[in-house]
């Protein structure tokens, strides 16, 4: 994008101007026998959309969008970037403020669902690089920039066990517990016997002592049937029920809440802060799941948090198998009292290894908090000279 050679009064305090907003897509092919979360697609390869914000005394800051359609990405870009180039980034509030008010103008203009969409990635991304800009010029990481790290030893759990897929559930769990994490997800196929049966030998493969989350993904649509699903989930100790309807149904939702134990979980399809507060609000969630890569970015997720205490709901940020959207989680995590689990998946693990510079660390089922300027980690160039290409367009 066009740079901006000029200043915005009051900015650019030691010469910090943005300079560039770069949108790249990068493409990852998905190495032979490692599974993935019930949200990655189920091709060969995994596809990354990312935001580089760069600064005139040379600082990169990093986002990522979770897009719809990869043709909205550079004309998206190109028009929140050009309200970004020449701002200070420490004016990243200001500049949040700003960006949203356009993507709910543009999103009011009967544009596609896809498109509206790819607004709030968009606006997510840029968020996101804005945290880690700020973090860098600063020298401290954003979850101090939310007031301080509370907790460097943060809880996860793996999510990979994925109903339909034809392999042994009870033995891929098992796998992960040798691993040391004490903490599994299984997708739900939509089925309630099925589901059940799963379920049963999952938990009958892990014991009592291993947390078990379970994700329908909306699968369901029936209130009775998951009611009943719900009572029998609760007779196998499950951590949480994610998902069982379409996001959206929050009276039924909130009936469901009421009747049953295990604890409901969503969000992470919602973007938006309205949107995220619904939920909250009617008391339909027990834990909310912004996703940073799509909600409004860091600065979004940090609001449903707080709205979230207010009304007694945890919040467990999504990441999927993305890794810089894992470092983002991870501050907010690390900065928000009673937080819940990160999720992890194989796919992310490896993926990090080989995009972050600094990827992070794992004991005994914990994810170490490094707490690292900005976001935490940069991206390798040696992986982008590989794996970036150019970005689709309509």
């Amino acid at each position: 994008m066009n740079s901006w050679p000029g200043r915005l009064p009051g900015g650019g305090a030691e010469g910090l101007l943005i300079t560039d907003v770069e949108p790249i897509a990068v493409t990852w092919p998905l190495q032979e026998g490692i599974s993935g979360s019930a949200d990655a697609s189920d091709g060969e390869r995994l596809d990354l959309y990312l935001i580089r914000l760069t600064t005139d005394s040379g600082i990169h800051g990093w986002g990522e969008a979770r897009l719809a359609q990869e043709s909205h990405f550079l004309p998206i870009t190109e028009m929140l970037g050009d309200m970004v180039i020449g701002a200070d980034p420490l004016n990243r509030g200001l500049l949040w403020d700003r960006l949203r008010h356009m993507v709910d103008a543009e999103a009011l203009a009967r544009r596609p669902s896809q498109y509206r969409h790819d607004l709030h990635a968009v606006l997510s991304a840029v968020d996101m690089a804005l945290w880690d800009l700020t973090g860098k010029k600063l020298g401290v990481s954003v979850a101090r920039l939310l007031g301080g790290v509370r907790s460097s030893r943060l809880d996860t759990y793996v999510s990979g066990l994925r109903m339909g897929s034809g392999e042994d559930l009870p033995g891929h769990a098992r796998s992960i517990v040798e691993q040391g994490f004490r903490a599994i997800k299984m997708r739900l196929s939509g089925e309630p016997g099925e589901d059940l049966r799963a379920v049963a030998a999952v938990r009958r493969a892990l014991g009592n002592q291993v947390v078990l989350i379970t994700d329908a993904g909306g699968a369901y649509e029936d209130f009775d049937i998951v009611r009943k699903l719900g009572l029998e989930l609760a007779k196998h100790d499950i951590y949480w029920l994610e998902d069982p309807f379409a996001a959206g149904r929050w009276d039924d939702y909130y009936q469901l809440a009421v009747a049953l134990e295990p604890p409901l979980a969503g969000g992470k399809t919602i973007y938006g802060i309205t949107q995220l507060y619904e939920p909250i609000r009617r008391q339909a969630l027990h834990v909310v799941m912004p996703d940073p890569c799509l909600c409004g970015g860091i600065t979004a997720a940090w609001l449903v948090g707080t709205l979230g205490q207010l009304h007694g709901v945890r919040m467990s940020v999504h990441s999927g198998d993305f890794p810089l959207a894992l470092m983002a989680a991870a501050n907010l995590s690390a900065a928000l009292p009673y937080a819940e689990r990160l999720e992890l998946t194989e796919r992310q693990t490896a993926l990090a290894q080989v995009m972050m510079c600094e990827p992070p660390e794992y004991e005994q089922g914990f994810l170490i908090f490094g707490d690292g300027p900005g976001l935490g980690s940069d991206i390798r160039t040696d992986f982008l000279e590989v794996h970036a290409r150019p970005v689709a367009e309509a």
